[in-house]
């Protein structure tokens, strides 16, 4: 199964061991910690309903043949299609007459066909008729192998999602408890900060990542598992403890890529009924620029003739343009506003668009213009030409389009489409035209956020000979244009109510209890005195503030000094906070910058943001999955965005002046603290 599929409707998960440690006629085994690794793996907490309950507990301690028979072979309840398992045997084993055998704490070894197991007969008991569904099966035994030899003479086929693991192939003759070790550590990683490399977005860990790691921890011995299904998938007894909802609000599909993130409801949000006397910024800050931009998209407002039908939203690297846009196509979602009526209700009315006022809303950030045709066209429902090439099919996207488009214009729809971080695309300008060509519908409103330079010595947004993308755009669409941070749409105290809202509303702030707040209003007000029109600076230094153990007092210069180099001097400030020693620090900057070259929706982990981070560092070779894992167990992972492509987990940093600062200026996050 993969993560977008529907997952089988297993009612009841089960973790057998079968373990014998001491012998009659054998030497002893020591198998004491391995049944606990994977019972804690199996019933970690993080799983939730995906968990693994303990089952015959009592077979974990030196079983005899009837205990086993009673458990497996004659049931009070038999395992059904319903249930789960994974089942783990470990301890002696041999080949007699070609068949393999598990040796119990009574067999004798001369006479082991009367005094132990055959594996097959065990295998067999779990292969009843409308059984178990979803097995993993790890015999940890020497010549475990052989038993391969012995299921190939079944009437029938295992089912493809029956995964069995034995500890050698069929000629090699295991070291003993060795699967089990390299299963106990292969355990380890997956649920420690390295096992994220495969997947944060998968339930379940795929069949080929799980023997891979466990391979990793088997020099020397071969290992070859018993399976039918697809290598690539995910399988339902390898539960995958990283898995996490993506953090985002509830919105229609259409207006997806542009809703809010859940974390900033959480900050910059609240019901009534926290009685806070502190107006939260989240959906009052911007008045100005949120009443015109609500005016705009307002569907009462008839597009005319004259009208310029494009507008186009641009900003300085900060400023909040995506913020305020992201905003707009939320409060728009009948989802959301269903889901948070009482909430909505307390924004003033000419700061709050109505239901359905944004059609479509779009990311452009790492898209081609097929990409983002496609997903227009889809929005609104307008027909899949038949499949031709290239330009052809691009065009005939395009007529398909805009016919759609008039349909509903005729009808007295107008569709209104907010697309954001159209400088982010892979081909912005290609973009651009295929928007143009879509405006000679008279159904379409369109708006296109784009970072613009924020004054002539800005180093972020650099301008051809055509001048800024902004400025191409406004051009090519005779749009009209809003420059999100002129003085006309500008507060600066909307910055220190920014800071304010993060610092007391921030889990675990230093500055979250009430008699604190007045600390945090001056702390406020000095980061609006000194960043400038940049949300973003004002961001990261209250953020880094509220990771802080001890309040910081507002006049100290050491504090303020961090606030005078923009992006460059609060990220330095991080870094030396969170990673004091050179080297560490160096080592979060050039995993970091790996990311930042990153391309499409982020970097993959697996085995390509270590090849990056090599490739970009002074030394090669120098970093793995273990560091990548202390990165993001630290806090500054809150500079990176977990995403999705193509059913794979990526990583991006959480703004493109973040990205441009790694890429081109990451000497300068190494300088010395000038605090």
């Amino acid at each position: 199964m993969t993560s977008n599929q529907t997952e089988p409707s297993v009612l009841r998960r089960h973790f057998v061991a079968i373990a014998t440690s001491t012998y009659d006629d054998y030497p002893e085994l020591p198998i004491a910690n391995e049944v606990k690794q994977l019972e804690q793996w199996l019933g970690d907490t993080r799983l939730a309903e995906r968990g693994f309950c303990r089952a015959f507990t009592e077979l974990a301690d030196d079983p005899d043949e009837e205990a086993l028979r009673a458990a497996f072979r004659r049931p009070e309840r038999p395992w059904t299609s319903r249930d789960a398992a994974v089942v783990f045997v470990t301890g002696h084993g041999a080949v007699v007459d070609g068949a393999h055998w598990l040796v119990l704490h009574d067999s004798e070894r001369g006479d082991l066909p009367n005094t132990a197991l055959r594996t097959a007969d065990f295998i067999r008991w779990l292969r009843r008729p409308n059984g178990v569904e979803h097995l993993l099966l790890i015999i940890d035994a020497c010549f475990a192998g052989a038993l391969a030899a012995d299921t190939v003479r079944f009437d029938e086929d295992f089912p493809q999602s029956w995964l069995i693991v034995p500890s050698a192939s069929r000629h090699g003759e295991a070291t003993t408890g060795a699967l089990t070790d390299a299963m106990t550590k292969a355990v380890t990683k997956l649920r420690g900060g390295e096992g994220e490399k495969h997947g944060t977005n998968r339930r379940y860990f795929r069949v080929s990542d799980f023997i891979d790691t466990v391979r990793e921890f088997l020099p020397g011995q071969d290992v070859q598992p018993l399976y039918r299904g697809n290598w690539n998938a995910e399988h339902l007894c390898l539960p995958n403890p990283h898995f996490a909802q993506p953090r985002t609000v509830t919105t229609q599909p259409r207006r997806h890529e542009l809703a809010l993130p859940q974390s900033d409801l959480d900050t910059h949000w609240a019901p009534r009924a926290t009685g806070s006397d502190h107006r939260r910024w989240l959906f009052t800050g911007r008045a100005e620029l949120m009443g015109e931009l609500v005016t705009i998209v307002a569907r009462n407002n008839h597009l005319e003739s004259s009208a310029p039908r494009v507008t186009v939203i641009t900003g300085g690297a900060g400023c909040g343009k995506s913020a305020v846009l992201a905003r707009l196509v939320t409060l728009s979602d009948p989802d959301f506003l269903a889901t948070h009526r009482d909430q909505v209700a307390d924004i003033p009315p000419q700061l709050r668009p109505q239901a359905g006022d944004v059609d479509v809303a779009v990311l452009a950030t790492g898209k081609y213009p097929h990409e983002v045709l496609g997903q227009i066209s889809d929005a609104i429902g307008a027909p899949r030409p038949e499949h031709t090439r290239g330009d052809a099919d691009l065009d005939s996207r395009i007529i398909a389009c805009v016919a759609t488009l008039d349909s509903r214009g005729a009808s007295s729809s107008v569709t209104t489409v907010v697309l954001d971080a159209l400088d982010e695309a892979e081909d912005p300008i290609g973009i651009a035209r295929v928007l143009a060509r879509l405006t000679t519908s008279a159904g379409l409103r369109l708006l296109i956020g784009i970072r613009s330079p924020a004054g002539a010595d800005d180093p972020l947004a650099a301008t051809g000979p055509a001048g800024s993308l902004a400025d191409q755009v406004e051009r090519l669409f005779t749009a009209r244009r809003l420059r999100v941070d002129d003085d006309q749409w500008w507060h600066q105290h909307d910055i220190g109510d920014y800071a304010a809202s993060i610092l007391r509303h921030t889990p675990d702030s230093p500055y979250h209890d009430p008699s604190r707040h007045a600390v945090a209003d001056e702390l406020a007000q000095v980061i609006a005195q000194s960043v400038g029109r940049s949300f973003l600076v004002a961001r990261l230094t209250a953020t880094a503030l509220t990771q802080r153990n001890k309040i910081v007092d507002a006049h100290d210069p050491a504090w303020r000094a961090t606030l005078d180099e923009g992006v460059v001097g609060a990220f330095r400030a991080n870094l030396v906070r969170v990673f004091p020693e050179p080297e560490r620090r160096l080592n979060a900057v050039e995993l970091l910058r790996a990311v930042a070259f990153g391309y499409g929706r982020g970097l993959p982990w697996g085995e390509i943001w270590p090849l990056v981070a090599n490739a970009v560092a002074d030394r090669y070779g120098k970093y793995g999955d273990r560091d990548i894992a202390e990165l993001l167990a630290s806090p500054m992972s809150a500079y990176l965005i977990t995403d999705q492509e193509d059913a794979i987990t990526v990583y991006r940093l959480f703004h493109d002046a973040l990205r441009d600062t790694l890429r081109n200026r990451h000497h300068d996050l190494l300088r010395a603290d000038p605090t």
